[in-house]
């Protein structure tokens, strides 16, 4: 079901309309029950906001939610906007984010950049927009310590990725994990296992390309389809607006993962 017209702050120019309030009400509250996350549950479902907007649940929910997602917290949801498309993910669940206190940020600090803007951002426009960005890119230093997120298996041994880099797979459980644009010499080997923060390899050199040249890329997939984790764009995994991502049909968004983790890094 879709909204008409804008939810939320009424500060903010948000329309608000009886029928289009309880819709987000209404996932708002699917979506805190499906990630265990009662700072999203709006507080019931009854189509109104109140005023002024720092006492109405569901605009509070609706911030809370935005900045789990690594979204411009406005309190806001527009008809096809950033903030109702994410939703709609969680709702459907091609999106998710991990239980509290059981994985970690693959860095020991914060990246050099965000990894919610473009190009960094997961969905982005690559190839001049006929594909999409399946990984959320983590600037750092070349030669960073890169952590295991949780633990794991490895499932394939390093392999040569992109631009002279190399990338690793680990099953962490509840997803696959992509670790791409790594340093070649990683030790790891098929079937060995890793440990929730154990260095598992180091940021690598990006060569012979004009953008910034130092990152993770990290792609994160939810592991119950088979095959190898890039496919052709006839049988790939796409965005909303049908562009491929060049990727197993079982990739998801590494956004509210990372967005977690980096709150956890902080407040270690």
């Amino acid at each position: 079901m879709e909204i008409s017209a804008s939810v939320g702050a009424w500060d903010k120019g948000a329309r608000n309309n009886p029928a289009d309030v309880t819709v987000v009400q209404q996932r708002l509250t699917q979506a805190a029950t499906q990630l265990g996350r009662p700072e999203i549950d709006p507080g019931g479902v009854d189509g109104g906001i109140l005023k002024p907007p720092r006492v109405s649940g569901t605009v509070k929910a609706i911030r809370a939610f935005q900045a789990l997602s690594g979204l411009a917290v406005d309190g806001r949801i527009d008809p096809g906007g950033r903030t109702w498309q994410r939703l709609a993910a969680v709702v459907a669940g091609s999106i998710s984010v991990p239980p509290a206190g059981d994985s970690c940020f693959p860095f020991d600090k914060p990246a050099t950049a965000d990894w919610t803007h473009a190009p960094r951002a997961f969905g982005a426009n690559r190839s001049g927009g006929t594909r999409a960005h399946a990984g959320c890119d983590l600037y750092a230093p070349v030669g960073r310590t890169i952590f295991a997120v949780r633990d794991g298996t490895v499932l394939r041994a390093p392999y040569a990725f992109y631009a002279e880099t190399d990338a690793l797979e680990i099953d962490h459980g509840d997803f696959v994990l992509r670790y791409g644009e790594i340093q070649p010499g990683c030790a790891l080997r098929k079937g060995d296992a890793v440990r929730k923060g154990q260095p598992i390899a180091r940021v690598g050199q990006l060569v012979g390309i004009a953008v910034p040249s130092a990152m993770l890329h990290l792609e994160m997939y939810r592991g119950d389809v088979a095959g190898g984790l890039t496919q052709p764009a006839s049988s790939a995994a796409r965005r909303a607006d049908g562009v491929s991502f060049n990727r197993r049909a079982d990739l998801i968004d590494p956004t509210p993962f990372l967005n977690d983790w980096k709150t956890r890094l902080a407040n270690a």
